[in-house]
């Protein structure tokens, strides 16, 4: 969402570097013409006390020579607001300010102290209402925090994006996008629902689930009271989510839904999610989407998600 200057570096791949206060991160992905993309790098670091991290992040950029590449962050859940807000009638150049003015009332903190973008809802055709958008809304303290963060490693931050954009990067990807997908993201403490169709991001909803309240392992969702409680949150979230794409942006069904990985053994979720909402439901497995060198482990996946994601990311400039 956020650009930042460009230099000369090597353009046939794009590095994403994630960071919180459990790991670090990292992606690179390599495209060439005509040949899906390539997952060469994935790598998750474990960051067991967070005042280590700047010095890990050093240590990894240079391990990977990540500075060689154009670089991708993304912001944490719950470090920005995703609004949904009319679009103002005024010209582009124009635009951030007018959203700015719009958005001063739906935030906990003081304008002066934000930092604004915006993008597209696609078709938008709910009953009376004019062109929307959605307003990212984030405080600039934490925007440069990240940015220093990242810089000071060496890194050449490029973009830093929001994780409903990374996972629209995957959910492309996906043979069930050209008819709607419903993709569930699961963190370790947050997760999020997306709604894509054709590459397009319709909504997004947070949901307040992670994998840290799961048991290792059961034999079967059904043989564990918690877990039941924990999918049959995920259900009302979901049915909530699809409810809206139907009715306010005039949308059939969606297609199908995809969970990402658990990185945990909990046998039945897919079949209870399918039996529950009425919708064939399957796991992502990133070693079918993307080429991969060597099969990435489910953890891998689970925690890398966001990174890959954001490496995949094709535009060059944001609105």
């Amino acid at each position: 969402m956020l650009d930042f200057f460009k230099k000369r570096l090597k353009k046939d791949a794009k590095v994403a570097v994630c960071s919180d206060e459990n790991a670090i991160t990292i992606a690179r992905v390599r495209r060439e013409k005509d040949l899906p993309p390539s997952l060469e790098l994935c790598e998750l670091q474990e960051i067991e006390n967070i005042s280590i991290r700047d010095a890990e992040l050093v240590r990894i950029t240079k391990q990977y020579n990540l500075d060689e590449y154009e670089c991708v962050s993304s912001l944490e859940l719950g470090d920005y607001n995703l609004l949904l807000v009319e679009a103002p009638d005024v010209q582009p150049e124009e635009l951030r300010a007018a959203i700015r003015w719009r958005v001063k009332d739906l935030i906990d903190f003081h304008i002066d102290d934000a930092v604004v973008d915006v993008f597209e809802v696609p078709s938008y055709k709910a009953a009376g209402k004019n062109k929307m958008m959605y307003a990212v809304v984030a405080q600039s303290n934490r925007v440069r925090e990240l940015i220093g963060q990242l810089n000071n490693a060496g890194l050449k931050l490029n973009i830093i994006d929001i994780p409903e954009l990374a996972l629209r990067n995957i959910a492309a990807m996906l043979p069930e996008d050209v008819g709607g997908v419903a993709l569930i993201y699961v963190g370790q403490h947050q997760g999020l629902i997306t709604i894509t169709k054709q590459s397009s991001l319709y909504l997004s909803r947070t949901i307040n689930v992670g994998t840290s309240i799961l048991p290792e392992s059961v034999l079967s969702v059904m043989d564990d009271e918690s877990c039941q409680r924990w999918l049959d949150n995920i259900v009302i979230e979901v049915q909530r989510s699809m409810d809206y794409y139907e009715s306010h942006f005039s949308q059939p069904q969606v297609s199908s839904i995809v969970m990402t990985p658990l990185g945990k053994e909990i046998p039945g979720v897919m079949e209870y999610l399918s039996e529950q909402l009425a919708i064939p439901a399957r796991f992502l497995d990133v070693n079918e989407l993307i080429d991969v060198p060597e099969n990435i482990p489910p953890l891998v996946q689970s925690r890398c998600l966001l990174a890959i994601g954001s490496a995949l990311r094709q535009e060059a400039v944001a609105l």
